[in-house]
């Protein structure tokens, strides 16, 4: 089999994705495994994605072979595991502030001993295929899934030793945009004190060995965020990367229009 998307990063492999926030259904997943990416965030905090669209995104990229974390609205038990259970490779939590959210969000995404979540064993999750080894098979989805909290608070980053030492917690996201809003530097990410904010936590987890990321939401940021300590790339969101695309072709034909219309001008004697 091959390894998970966890694993992977464990290795040191660093590993690119993005936000979707409205591209879902089953072109897309596979639309960005053919350009390269290796997992991507389907976002149901600020889109209108609704279980069933869930459900066949996340299809859609096991089939494709390629990573799905889903970023759940609230902490939620069935928001969770019915997440899990249609075979995502792991849960997103934006604005953690406290430890018990941390907790609450192991308790519903693992199995016992780690966890509470309920067991089936033939949905999404194994292609429904039912495991010869049941015991072995809980342990494997364990050991596989990324259960991260996201830090974009200034009081999550003010217990953010609390938040990432909960056992189960796998990986940390920053939002530095609402950190910055809550910060009264909104639009300003770049703003020194934001930044020092994030390096907190990212310190914070890597010093846990944990996963960390953040959205990266221009090309001449990424080597300064890799330097920082980030060990897991998101590339913007799929309508920053629509625009930029487009806006190299708008670009090139305004250009190429503008010339024709001075040209035009030019030969009436304007």
């Amino acid at each position: 089999m091959a390894e998970s998307l966890k694993q992977r990063i464990k290795n040191g492999e660093l590993v690119k994705g993005t936000f979707l926030l409205f591209s879902g259904g089953v072109d897309f997943p596979v639309f960005l495994k053919g350009l390269g990416f290796d997992f991507f965030v389907l976002d149901l905090e600020h889109s209108w994605f609704d279980l069933a669209k869930t459900r066949e995104t996340i299809s859609a990229a096991r089939g494709a072979g390629i990573s799905c974390i889903v970023r759940i609205p609230e902490i939620q038990y069935h928001f969770v595991a019915r997440i899990l259970d249609a075979g995502a490779d792991g849960i997103m939590l934006p604005r953690t502030e406290t430890r018990l959210e941390a907790e609450k969000l192991v308790e519903f995404g693992r199995y016992r001993p780690q966890g509470k979540r309920g067991i089936t064993t033939f949905a999404g999750h194994n292609d429904f295929k039912r495991p010869s080894d049941v015991p072995e098979f809980l342990a494997g989805k364990n050991r596989d899934i990324i259960l991260m909290t996201q830090i974009e608070t200034v009081q999550g980053v003010k217990n953010r030793e609390k938040i990432l030492s909960v056992p189960g917690i796998d990986a940390c996201f920053i939002g530095p945009g609402d950190l910055a809003m809550g910060m009264g530097h909104a639009g300003n990410t770049n703003h020194k004190d934001v930044v020092r904010e994030v390096r907190k936590v990212i310190d914070c987890a890597r010093k846990r060995g944990l996963i960390c990321s953040l959205p990266i939401l221009s090309p001449d940021q990424i080597g300064f965020w890799i330097k920082a300590g980030l060990n897991m790339l998101t590339l913007g969101m799929d309508s920053l990367l629509f625009a930029a695309g487009a806006s190299l072709f708008m670009k090139e034909a305004q250009k190429l229009l503008g010339k024709k219309a001075k040209s035009r001008r030019i030969s009436a004697g304007e």
